[in-house]
């Protein structure tokens, strides 16, 4: 190679970045293979868990996903200066350091300013603190010098420069929807703009606040003087000489970050620049910095790789000033080939972009903006404001079943003061037609035409008519019914533990203004509480008024909302600092609620006066119906039936066949296959391709060996789908034992029959098919079965035994019951692991319900020391944690609340023998319920997020099947998902490990203990299912919906007394049941004859049918959908897209994948490849293979949002 032009500058510079270098098992094999980071992780250990809280270690050993900005950045800091002494101990040492941002930490304690208590103190309140405001900002970088950029923002004010990153780069931060606007306005200039992953804006006026605390908290650092330079990136490094005192740390959050002043001045005496952290962040910035003089910039880590590999790579990229003494041949060096590229336009087209502008802030406690009066007879007016999840016109927050919509009090604040500016008193016929929901920027119009006034929303003001949204409807008037309501009689009172326990059963969560109930009596249809207002505002009294009426009626447990209002009618009096609330229900009201209210404040007076406020199911509106379904009709066993593949229309044919795996059977099995008179063949040639899972026992972890088939398996899965053709090979997966599980080699093997579910989902095409062998005995009937099954797929799960093929089929659990039902034994503790998520809380009270009087609530977060627990400083999630336990301690239940890792053996070891040596009473019943959903289709999926997503399930069962033996416990579930049944798209890795608990409990229950899987379908407002529309959409697809919590511990409570080890929960409108994998009819018949049309025809009339199903999803006329207009550019989102799949099914009558739409990403390339499809023959290969390519980085943001639409 020849040498590059410039001597090289002696001298080293370790160069600490800020937040975002982390990743899931980042240097955890340098625990294993470099002692110096392994000891200086030790040294830092002590310290970090006393500073910071949790353990650094085991975070890195367990190759956890670090979460949370008062976590990752902790953890970063740790292995920055363990990194550092790994690099000196190779002789590498720093002549000067430069910290970017929090990274300032780790270059202060390496040069000596700080001790590492001091450092480690300054970045845990530093992050705890920032995690406060976590939401409430966002960064961005853009690709604009610092001077560009200043002239740039002088059109948004609350936008500033964070970060001077280099001569021709900078950070700016800001609210989310300026620096949003910002963003587009480079990109229109076809610049680098790109938001930065973090939800706090650092660097900037927002996290002014939590300063004074910081330098409170920081007043008794004891700084020194720096024995190796650093130049600082907080302060201009030419004044004087900074103390990194309390002040310093405080600056160094708030001010603009000089990172390239700061690497421009180091590099007038120094050469190589190593960026000291888990992956590199910063090495572009200091290339660009020092792009006209010689210099060398080396990264430490890289993400996803080998991290020994990697850092002895970039150890011996040091060598540049005095490199390595090792042969070399003589000169001169034969010279290497140059890389050839192929050149393409990567440009993001800027066609698309519309305005977002939208009006003023709303005012406080309305949703009323800028005022506008028009011209018309008669007179109208339209109040237009910007509405932004982190600037509600209202002090607190308002969740139903965890999503934040704004309040009905806003709402009825906003219909009253836009009546009372048109001249009149109050406001009747109030109709209630959809929450307004707070999950990204919008722009609110309150229109009033005449009499009428409306609420409407869209997400940008210049949107096109068929977008906006009518949320209400009122009329103006001056002739409201006067409201009298009296609360007298045998009333009782209602605790505040009661109402806080109501509120979460009915999923509401949160005040949206301050305010408190002193006390409430209720009692038959009538209701008194006396509230006192810290915010003493009548929208305040609103909304507790509205409140306290759903309180009138606390024996129905649904979640009710208000549907209408008959009137409402409001002084502007001052309310003063104590209110009070009455209620009665109506008499004429038969079986709904219907509620008269008047609320008073300090005086006495009559404030509000609110005449027919209705309530309604929210789940009868949505489809879900009143009533819950019967246990017979949601719980369900499994029994194997026989089956016989249909081979009417499927002649047998001699495939070419590739067998991937090794050892006896896969030999066995090409034995088999050429003997059937079938070929071998590479996986790239072959028709069919089939996977035989390893049956040898392993010495690696369960998890490891789950992680690495369900890799290898999507990696086939993409190969196969990337090949194409009109006839795909396709893929089957041959396991053994797994049906008995009786031993380690079946149970590790297990993960795959989750994985075959979602393949048929997902690539339906390419599906061959799952067949499990005995384990013992000879198999040579068994492969031979294997041998001709594969022409004639059958794409669902099979059992060969006894000679012959059985299938999985839902049955219902009608034998005889052989246990009592559920009772908890008062003087046993029992463990639920992800026992502060939604789901473990909800089965915490189930079990209180059942006599459980000691509850071990376990999980990776644990909740803060019981002295904060009435702080200020919480968020809204832990304090409804909080009063979810305080409700349980109030019935009677002793409730310790653990951090444990579910998935560390040693840990759930240590705390069991911990608990015995303290005398605690002895676990007696188990629920594993700890778990996340991590949505991502096959030919997507990384070992990274298969790990992330498995580690609960699998280690985490795993570590209870070790710690608690069958005989120790009267019961353990192991809750998981029906998708590892019925294969939902996009949910790889969580079938996958749910198999593995329906293989462990099949295994337990061979031991005789009482060890049951429980696959629910996605549980209705909380946990897998509480915002997954395309889970839900999926269901609908497969004749299901979601479980309501009600008939979940129903059907829970009933399967309890069967002798099942494996059980799904999924709610059926009759007693039906049939095979699980959904394949007993296969496709619908295709909505026309397409076998009687000239290709041609079929062409034309996909495209028609094509685009009625688009316009029907997108609610636009039909001749406004362009045929070669990409999906994702006419508003397509991943729900529509499950929707259109299954439309496309029922028009052409045949299964499609998943990714058709991202393969396919306009009507016509569509069409063109459906065409191939109903008519392979007379299709060119031309015209089937005609896609718009140059639309796919388009479709990937449709196809990204399932993840965001999925997860927890």
């Amino acid at each position: 190679m020849p040498a590059h032009p410039g001597s090289c500058r002696t001298g080293t510079v370790f160069v600490y970045s800020g937040q975002g270098s982390q990743w899931a098992g980042m240097a955890r094999q340098l625990l294993a293979d470099e002692p110096a980071f392994a000891e200086a992780i030790d040294r830092i250990e002590p310290t970090f868990t006393e500073q910071v809280g949790f353990s650094l270690r085991q975070i890195i050993a367990d190759g956890e996903t670090v979460v949370g900005i008062e976590r990752i950045q902790p953890v970063l800091v740790g292995i920055q200066l363990a990194l550092t002494e790994l690099w000196c101990s190779y002789g590498v040492q720093p002549d000067a350091v430069i910290g970017h941002s929090m990274g300032e930490v780790a270059a202060a304690v390496v040069s000596g300013a700080l001790s590492l208590a001091d450092g480690l103190k300054v970045i845990a309140t530093r992050s705890r603190l920032m995690s406060r405001l976590s939401g409430q900002g966002a960064m961005a970088l853009i690709e604009l010098d610092a001077d560009g950029a200043g002239e740039l923002l002088a059109d948004y004010p609350d936008v500033t420069l964070a970060v001077y990153a280099s001569p021709r780069q900078t950070v700016i931060a800001g609210p989310p929807d300026q620096v949003d606007a910002v963003i587009a306005a480079v990109s229109a200039r076809d610049l680098l703009a790109r938001r930065i992953e973090v939800d706090v804006a650092s660097h900037h006026p927002t996290i002014d606040p939590i300063l004074p605390e910081l330098r409170e908290a920081l007043t008794d650092l004891s700084p020194s003087t720096p024995t190796v330079p650093l130049v600082t990136t907080t302060v201009d490094h030419t004044g004087p000489a900074p103390t990194f005192d309390a002040d310093y740390w405080v600056a160094n959050l708030r001010n603009p970050v000089r990172f390239s002043q700061a690497v421009t001045a180091a590099r007038a005496e120094l050469g190589t620049f190593i960026e000291v952290s888990p992956h590199p962040l910063l090495t572009y910035a200091i290339s660009d910095t020092l792009s006209g003089t010689h210099h060398h910039t080396v990264a430490t880590l890289q993400r996803g790789e080998d991290d020994t590999l990697t850092f002895h790579t970039n150890l011996n990229a040091t060598h540049t000033s005095h490199p390595p003494q090792v042969p070399h041949g003589t000169e001169p060096h034969v010279p290497l080939p140059l890389t050839p590229w192929h050149h393409s336009r990567h440009w993001i087209s800027t066609e698309s972009w519309v305005g977002t502008g939208g009006g003023s802030a709303p005012r406080h406690g309305t949703l009323l903006g800028e005022h506008t009066a028009v011209a018309t007879t008669p007179p109208a007016h339209l109040w237009q404001a910007r509405l932004v999840p982190e600037a509600t016109p209202y002090p607190g927050y308002h969740r139903i079943q965890g999503v934040e919509v704004v309040p009905m009090a806003v709402l009825l604040n906003t219909l009253s003061a836009a009546a009372a500016e048109l001249g009149a008193t109050g406001v009747a016929d109030l109709r209630f037609f959809q929450p307004i929901v707070l999950n990204q920027p919008q722009v609110i119009q309150v229109v009033a035409e005449g009499e009428t006034i409306t609420v409407s929303s869209a997400p940008s003001a210049d949107a096109p008519a068929h977008r906006w949204v009518k949320h209400v409807s009122a009329r103006a008037t001056s002739s409201c019914v006067d409201v009298t309501v009296t609360s007298d009689g045998d009333l009782q009172a209602l605790e505040a533990a009661e109402i806080t326990e109501l509120q979460q059963k009915w999923g509401i969560d949160g005040n949206p203004f301050r305010w408190t109930i002193d006390s409430c009596r209720s009692g038959r249809g009538a209701l008194r509480a006396e509230v006192t207002l810290t915010d003493e505002v009548l929208a305040a009294l609103l909304d507790a008024a509205v409140n306290a009426a759903r309180l009138v009626d606390t024996s129905d447990i649904r979640l009710l909302v208000p549907s209408d209002v008959d009137s409402i009618r409001m002084s502007d009096a001052a309310v003063g600092a104590t209110g009070t609330v009455q209620a009665r229900r109506r008499d004429d009201s038969g079986d709904q609620l219907v509620v008269d209210v008047v609320a008073a404040g300090a005086d006495g007076a009559p404030s509000i006066e609110i005449r027919g406020l209705r309530f309604a199911d929210v789940d009868a509106d949505a489809g879900h119906g009143a009533r819950d379904a019967n246990p017979r009709q949601v719980a369900h066993g499994i029994a194997w039936q026989p089956w016989q593949p249909d081979t009417a229309d499927a002649p047998q044919r001699h495939l070419g066949v590739a067998i991937i795996g090794a050892g006896d059977t896969a030999d066995a099995l090409r034995a088999a296959i050429s003997s059937a008179g079938h070929t071998a063949a590479e996986p790239a040639d072959a028709d069919c391709v089939v996977y035989v899972a390893d049956s040898t026992t392993a010495d690696a972890p369960d998890l490891d060996v789950a992680v690495q088939q369900s890799a290898e398996v999507a990696a086939l899965v993409s190969r196969l789908v990337a090949q194409g053709g009109a006839h795909p090979a396709t893929l089957w997966l041959v396991t053994r034992g797994v049906l008995e599980a009786d031993s380690p080699a079946a149970l590790r093997q297990s993960p795959l029959w989750g994985l075959a579910g979602v393949i048929g989902a997902e690539q339906p095409e390419v599906w061959g098919g799952l067949v499990d062998l005995p384990a013992d005995g000879h198999v040579d009937d068994a492969l031979g079965a294997v041998a001709a099954l594969l022409s004639t797929p059958a794409a669902t799960t099979l059992a060969w035994r006894d000679g012959q093929l059985l299938r999985r089929e839902l049955v219902a659990l009608d034998a005889e019951p052989v246990r009592e039902p559920l009772r908890c034994r008062p003087d046993g503790t029992y463990l639920i692991t992800g026992g502060l998520g939604a789901l473990g809380l909800l089965t915490a009270e189930w079990l209180a319900d059942r006599g459980a009087r000691r509850l071990l609530l376990a999980g990776r977060t644990p909740l803060p020391p019981r002295r904060e627990w009435d702080s200020d400083g919480l968020d809204a999630g832990v304090r409804a944690k909080i009063a979810a336990v305080r409700g349980l301690e109030a019935r009677g239940v002793t409730v310790e609340a653990v951090r444990l890792d579910t998935g560390s053996t040693d840990a759930l070891r240590q705390l069991v023998a911990k608990r015995d040596a303290d005398g605690a009473a002895p676990i007696r019943g188990v629920v594993h319920a700890a778990g996340i959903s991590d949505s991502q289709l096959l030919t997507d999926v990384d070992e990274d997020r298969l790990q992330a997503t498995m580690w609960p399930k699998i280690a985490g069962a795993a570590a209870v099947h070790e710690v608690f033996p069958v005989a120790e416990l009267d019961f353990c579930y192991l809750t998981g998902t029906a998708g590892t049944a019925f294969g939902i798209s996009g949910q790889g890795a969580y079938a996958a490990a749910n198999a593995y608990l329906d293989a462990l409990a099949r295994a337990r229950h061979r031991q005789g203990g009482h060890t049951v899987s429980l696959a629910f379908v996605a549980w209705q407002g909380l946990g897998f299912g509480a915002d997954a529309q395309i889970v839900v959409a999926e269901l609908a697809r497969l004749g299901s919906r979601p479980i309501t919590p009600t008939e979940a511990f129903a059907a829970w409570e009933y399967t309890h007394r069967y002798p099942v080890a494996q059980a799904v929960l999924v709610p059926m409108d009759s007693d039906d049941t049939g095979d699980v994998d959904g394949t007993d009819g296969g496709a619908a018949a295709p909505a026309r004859d397409w076998s009687t049309m000239s290709p041609a025809e079929v062409h034309s009339e996909l495209q028609h049918g094509l685009r009625t199903i688009l316009a029907s999803e997108l609610r636009i006329p039909e001749d406004q959908v362009e045929v070669d207009l990409p999906f994702a550019e006419l508003g397509l989102n991943s729900v529509m897209a499950m929707s259109i799949r299954q439309q496309a099914e029922q028009l052409v009558g045949l299964q499609l994948s998943a990714t058709m739409l991202w393969n396919h990403p306009t009507i016509g390339s569509l069409a063109a490849f459906l065409a191939e499809k109903l008519l392979p023959e007379e299709t060119s290969e031309a015209e089937s293979g005609d896609t718009d390519d140059s639309s796919g980085s388009v479709l990937d943001s449709l196809f990204d949002s399932v993840e965001s639409e999925s997860r927890i």
